[in-house]
């Protein structure tokens, strides 16, 4: 049997989910009395969930010992502050998710489609002057600067080499149909210079994420997005925030390139001119903000994690 769930927004001004949880269970504990922990030992882990995006954390199964108390009741006692520590918090960048205690202590979180839409806003149209942050670790190396071709590089670089390639590539493509789409009328782009690949959409604000009707029985918005090729590229996004997020990156060029192969699916799959263009515009502009937060992840991957150009064009 699982506890009854509610709803809560949780602040905090990180790209990645993992760690704005981890934050805040590291709060609530400080609120409960709690002897805080060191953010990356406490644990919590993102689950496989086909129909949305989904973590549970195990940090009262983790304190139950030390604290001589069951572990159900420290979950209860953790997630019960946390609507008081987002209150106190101020109203940044606030990102809802959905939170039940389950036995013997788990603390599910599950991210609300209102929640995804956010997240993804904040992407590419921050909401607030503090905009979510997506940085490279302190003492980070690039695997591969600059990407130099030489000749004594093994064949390993030259595998690399190839992978990088295709994130370029899907980063290229990303520009292309932003550019197009704003020459089409579909959205407006603030800027958009194909030698730096920067860019800001600016209509619609905000994106239609969301549908307009509610969802039947939950009286709750629902997101647009639900193609399984959206959902993945959406999962893969995440995974890599979350990733570059941790203290060690050592996979980070087989997640680079699971974003790309994710991106392309999407890409053949997911139709945003022609009948979706015309007889659903908000799904193409919803689907042209998800190349957006793409594109911009990808840039970031590539010039802040590995020191290589983000070509607008190839």
């Amino acid at each position: 049997m699982m506890s009854s769930s509610w709803r809560v927004n949780l602040s905090g001004n990180s790209a990645a989910l993992s760690t704005r949880l981890q934050q805040q269970i590291s709060r609530a504990m400080v609120y409960s009395g709690i002897p805080q922990l060191i953010l990356e030992t406490i644990p919590l882990e993102r689950c496989s969930d086909n129909t949305g995006v989904a973590y549970r954390s195990a940090i009262a199964l983790k304190l139950s010992r030390a604290m001589q108390q069951s572990p159900l009741a420290i979950a209860d006692q953790l997630t019960v502050s946390l609507p008081t520590i987002t209150q106190d918090g101020g109203k940044q960048n606030l990102i809802e998710f959905e939170v039940e205690v389950a036995p013997p202590g788990w603390i599910n979180f599950w991210l609300t489609d209102q929640g995804l839409a956010t997240w993804l806003q904040d992407w590419i149209q921050p909401s607030t002057d503090t905009p979510i942050s997506f940085r490279p670790q302190q003492g980070q190396k690039n695997l591969l600067p600059y990407l130099e071709l030489n000749t004594q590089h093994s064949g390993l670089f030259w595998q690399d080499t190839s992978k990088i390639f295709r994130v370029q590539y899907a980063h290229a493509r990303c520009c292309s149909l932003l550019h197009l789409a704003h020459r089409q009328g579909l959205i407006q782009i603030q800027s958009m210079d194909l030698k730096t690949s920067r860019g800001l959409i600016v209509v619609p604000y905000p994106i239609p994420w969301l549908k307009d009707d509610l969802g039947t029985g939950t009286n709750q918005p629902l997101i647009q997005l639900l193609h399984p090729a959206e959902r993945l590229l959406i999962g893969q996004l995440i995974d890599l925030t979350d990733y570059l997020s941790g203290t060690e990156s050592k996979n980070w060029l087989k997640l680079a390139s699971s974003v790309s192969n994710a991106f392309e699916q999407f890409y053949r799959r997911c139709r945003i001119w022609g009948e979706v263009k015309h007889q659903t515009p908000r799904l193409a502009q919803a689907r042209l903000g998800l190349v957006g937060v793409t594109q911009v992840v990808l840039r970031s991957l590539l010039e802040d994690q590995l020191g290589v150009p983000a070509p607008g064009e190839l």
